[in-house]
């Protein structure tokens, strides 16, 4: 029964995991939050609280992984480093019938 609590909170993250939307590429100074490897965002880190922010990929390199600004996307500027810029869109709240 102890692994059922931690099972809830994944599915239940998942389930309010909102999308990334791919803006371009470029850098984006500010405090990073979290990280995660591979070459595209990881949902789970789209949350309602992070909407609008900014997570950056860099892909090209020998261990791809994304890092999560604290930055409206619209703010990013500047930055030595060339990755692909991605927003948070959140999850749309469920509406009642």
């Amino acid at each position: 029964m102890r692994w059922l609590i931690p099972l809830l909170l994944v599915l239940t993250s998942a389930a309010n995991a909102g999308t990334w939307t791919l803006v371009g590429e470029g850098d984006c100074p500010g405090p990073e939050v979290n990280g995660s490897a591979g070459e595209q965002p990881d949902p789970e880190h789209c949350t309602p609280a992070f909407a609008g922010r900014t997570a950056l990929c860099f892909t090209n390199n020998c261990n791809p992984g994304c890092q999560y600004i604290d930055v409206p996307t619209p703010q990013c500027r500047g930055g030595a480093e060339l990755a692909d810029v991605y927003t948070c869109v959140p999850k749309a709240p469920a509406t009642g019938s």
